[in-house]
């Protein structure tokens, strides 16, 4: 056998990954999965109702989802946004207790603790150079912590306005999936069009290189692990805002969601690429796979495994180092 021939495989998965990396694999996978369901089941999947569900449920794990690939990008990864999303849901509907007064000043203040909270991550990763695993893993047991000695049970109201907006929708498109469009079209914007963009592409994919070329690597990892955690209180604020209390076992698992939407989207686990709109096709696709299971009354036990067999062959197939 040539060395030639040796080397197609490799050159086939090198290409193979490249396109993956753009996004584009996983919507294909979107599309033939949502051709099915419209075949299988018009009535239900094309429904107002249904379309209407499938897109508010998109809205929780996409905020989460488009935070830790920013952290992702620069290198890193943050495994406490679950644990952020709980603690911020039971605040939420603790302290506004069913007073709207309360919703802006409590909206402002859970911002502002996953601001201070991420900003603590970058801080120790930068400047103490600690692992990010480690660091993060300690975080989640910490704001897990705190959210269940905060209230070991449901906890609080949300004001019925607050409620309604929740659920609102205009035709099938609910106005709170509406908000995290923008949200997700402003950072795709940040990232391609910016110069805070191009140092965060930067500093994950060579830190040292970065550094030379006159990049404040320790700003834009501290930037990012803040936004991330903001955007994964805010995912608290809104799951509250759903389920009208808060619930010390809102954000289980969010975490490992978030992971699995980016790495299918085909950002890099070695930082340095990806791209919001492969994130946004990996939730989709996420979404996609749970609303199957429920439309063909599939035990929810596999939806587990097919999400394990999912991710481990998108990281076989798509993920490179270099």
């Amino acid at each position: 056998m040539t060395v030639q021939a040796l080397g197609r495989p490799h050159e086939a998965r090198r290409r193979l990954a490249s396109i993956g990396s753009n996004g584009t694999v996983v919507w294909l996978v979107c599309l033939l999965l949502a051709i099915f369901l419209a075949v299988r089941n018009p009535g239900v999947f094309l429904g107002q109702e249904n379309i209407a569900n499938l897109l508010s449920q998109t809205v929780v794990l996409a905020l989460v989802a488009m935070g830790e690939m920013l952290v992702i990008l620069t290198g890193g990864i943050d495994l406490s946004v679950g644990s952020m999303a709980t603690l911020t849901a039971v605040l939420t509907a603790g302290l506004i207790d069913g007073y709207p007064i309360r919703v802006t000043p409590v909206l402002i203040g859970v911002l502002l603790i996953g601001v201070l909270t991420g900003v603590f991550h970058g801080f120790l990763v930068t400047r103490a150079r600690m692992v990010p695993f480690v660091v993060t893993i300690s975080t989640f047991y910490l704001l897990e912590g705190i959210a269940y000695a905060y209230s070991s049970t449901p906890v609080g109201a949300i004001p019925d306005d607050l409620a309604r907006f929740a659920v609102l929708n205009v035709g099938p498109i609910p106005v709170i999936f509406i908000i995290v469009l923008v949200i997700a079209l402003a950072l795709a914007w940040g990232l391609s069009r910016t110069r805070l963009g191009r140092h965060i592409y930067a500093t994950g994919g060579d830190p040292a290189i970065a550094r030379s070329a006159g990049i404040n690597v320790t700003r834009v990892t501290i930037t990012c692990y803040a936004i991330c955690s903001a955007l994964a209180a805010l995912a608290g604020f809104m799951l509250a805002s759903k389920a009208t209390v808060g619930t010390p076992s809102a954000g289980t698992g969010l975490e490992l969601s978030a992971i699995t939407a980016v790495v299918l989207g085909g950002t890099s686990m070695f930082g340095g690429r990806g791209k919001i709109v492969g994130v946004a096709g990996g939730v989709l696709l996420l979404a996609l796979v749970e609303n199957t299971f429920t439309l063909l009354h599939v035990s929810s036990f596999y939806q587990d495994l097919v999400r394990g067999a999912v991710i481990v062959a998108a990281v076989a197939v798509f993920t490179r180092k270099d």
